[in-house]
């Protein structure tokens, strides 16, 4: 682990001020609402504001309904704008590290097909992006790591690797997080952190459900240990989940700073 950052729930004011407290990095959230920005007219300003004092920062991209390997060139090109939307977003905000959906729906596209889609979409869009931005793609429903890998290995570019979230391997996944961290290794660049019974995406505090996450946790040491750990748990568990990783050697400060 490079950084934990602290993912702010959509509450920027709490989460900063947890941030500043402990030394945390923080992942901005409210912007995966593409409409948030319209709706809230001072979005931009208050985030900034927030971020005053948080050098290590990354930005939750929007994903509803975003499929960048679509067989529909229309609903690509839905896709292409919302990232791009986001891209310009974080830059106001003075944040390179973004984490986009994968968005790979399994039973809907073949995977081969979803690949050359994914692969060409990828790596049109990081030719328009400055050099210094990195995209994380997140899993969601994927069974398992192996499309990630195989989309990751033919765009082969330094600025787009995973953003391997755990909870949803151990809710919609088939084959278990350790292996999924083993055959991804360092195409691992960033990590969601949360628990749940292995049923629903429930973003429990660590060690609340029945995902191994301190064994996770070891294996994402030896396999990426260059990776951004963001801790994805809704925020009443934020401090107990703080504990659970000291408690285990896996933070080197305290919750409190």
């Amino acid at each position: 682990m490079t950084a934990l950052h602290i993912c702010d729930d959509c509450k920027i004011a709490a989460a900063s001020e947890l941030c500043r407290a402990g030394g945390f990095g923080i992942e901005v959230q409210s912007f995966y609402d593409p409409e948030y920005i319209d709706r809230e007219r001072n979005a931009l300003s208050l985030h900034r504001e927030a971020l005053t004092g948080i050098d290590s920062r990354s930005f939750h991209g929007p994903f509803g309904d975003l499929c960048p390997g679509s067989f529909d060139v229309m609903v690509r090109e839905v896709a292409r704008t919302r990232f791009e939307q986001a891209v310009e977003t974080a830059g106001k905000l003075g944040i390179e590290h973004l984490i986009l959906h994968h968005g790979y729906l399994p039973g809907t596209s073949k995977p081969g097909n979803w690949i050359k889609r994914s692969t060409e979409f990828w790596k049109t869009f990081l030719s328009g992006l400055p050099r210094t931005c990195h995209i994380h793609i997140e899993n969601l429903f994927e069974h398992d790591p192996e499309i990630l890998i195989e989309v990751i290995q033919a765009v082969n570019d330094p600025r787009l690797d995973v953003c391997l979230d755990i909870g949803h391997v151990h809710c919609h996944g088939k084959v278990n997080v350790i292996k999924w961290i083993e055959q991804l290794g360092d195409r691992i660049g960033y990590v969601h952190l949360h628990d749940n019974h292995g049923t629903a995406d429930e973003h429990l505090g660590l060690g609340e459900g029945t995902l191994p996450v301190a064994d996770a946790c070891h294996a994402l040491q030896t396999y990426a240990p260059d990776a951004i750990w963001g801790l994805e748990v809704s925020f009443d568990r934020m401090q107990s989940s703080l504990r659970w990783l000291l408690n285990r050697g896996l933070l080197l400060t305290s919750p409190s700073g």
